[in-house]
């Protein structure tokens, strides 16, 4: 599968935004399975995500702190790039939820069209 890292602008912000999204998906079937928490981790290098914003992500993956929310009007700039990030995490464990698909069209809408 290609990597949406392809295609997204190189500022530190994207990164941060777009994993607080990647988060909301990845909970939303109330579970988060490995190979999510793995691929969220590898995103968060591969972003270079500053340390302070990493631990509050770690947090929160864990589960142990409330999940950030992204902004979704800076993410609207950048709405296919934001879309494939969270259409490749929500293949990620194999098994699409009716909760994820749910998810994905809410986010389509909120970003707006293209």
């Amino acid at each position: 599968m290609r990597s949406f890292m392809n295609d997204v602008v190189n500022e530190p912000r994207f990164g941060r935004e777009v994993l607080k999204l990647l988060l909301q998906v990845a909970w939303a079937d109330h579970r988060l399975q490995l190979v999510e928490a793995k691929l969220l981790g590898d995103q968060a290098r591969r972003f270079g995500v500053a340390p302070e914003d990493e631990r509050e992500l770690r947090e929160a993956v864990a589960g142990r702190a409330a999940l950030p929310a992204p902004d979704l009007g800076y993410l609207r700039q950048h709405r296919e790039a934001a879309l494939r990030a969270v259409r490749e995490l929500i293949v990620a464990d194999a098994h699409v939820t009716d909760e994820e698909r749910e998810i994905v069209a809410e986010i389509e809408t909120i970003l707006g069209p293209t």
